[in-house]
C-alpha cells in the first residue's frame, strides 16, 4: 500500500542561511512559507513544491545521530535540486546577469528541450529544465 503524499520536498543545509535565503527568494523566485530564527531555518514554495533551508549543524531530537552540513566538495554531490522552466535559454540569461554561477552554457540534447546548472552560494547545483 503505498502512503498518500501530499506535497514533496527537500531540506538544504546551508553555510550562511541569510546569504542562502537571498539566493533561493530572490533569485530564484521562492516564496518565503514559514522563517524560524533560533537555529535558522525557513521553508520555501515553488509551484507547490517546498524547499527548506537550515543553517548547517541543524539538530533536531526526532533526527538523533544526524548533522546537516553544506557540502564540503561542491563537485561530489548526493542530490541535484530540478527546476522545470518554460525558457530554459532566458532563464540562463536572466540569472547570469543577476551574478549566478554557471558550470556551462545551456545544452540542447538530441531529444529536444534545453537544460543548464547554476550553482547556489553553497555549492548546490539546480538544473534548470526546458522539457522537449
Amino acid at each position: 500500500m503505498a502512503v498518500a503524499v501530499t506535497r514533496a520536498g527537500a531540506i538544504l543545509a546551508v553555510a550562511d542561511f541569510a546569504r542562502s535565503l537571498a539566493f533561493y527568494r530572490d533569485r530564484l523566485g521562492f516564496e518565503v512559507e514559514a522563517l524560524y530564527e533560533d537555529p535558522p531555518y525557513a521553508t520555501l514554495t515553488c509551484t507547490g513544491t517546498r524547499l527548506s533551508l537550515a543553517e548547517q549543524g541543524h539538530r533536531a531530537e526526532d533526527r538523533p545521530g544526524v548533522d546537516l552540513l553544506a557540502p564540503a566538495d561542491p563537485s561530489r554531490l548526493a542530490a541535484i535540486l530540478v527546476l522545470e522552466v518554460e525558457d530554459c535559454l532566458r532563464a540562463h540569461d536572466q540569472l547570469s546577469q543577476a551574478g549566478v554561477p554557471f558550470l556551462a552554457e545551456p545544452y540542447s540534447p538530441p531529444w529536444g528541450g534545453h537544460r543548464c546548472f547554476a550553482v547556489d552560494p553553497d555549492g548546490n547545483l539546480i538544473e534548470l529544465e526546458q522539457p522537449a
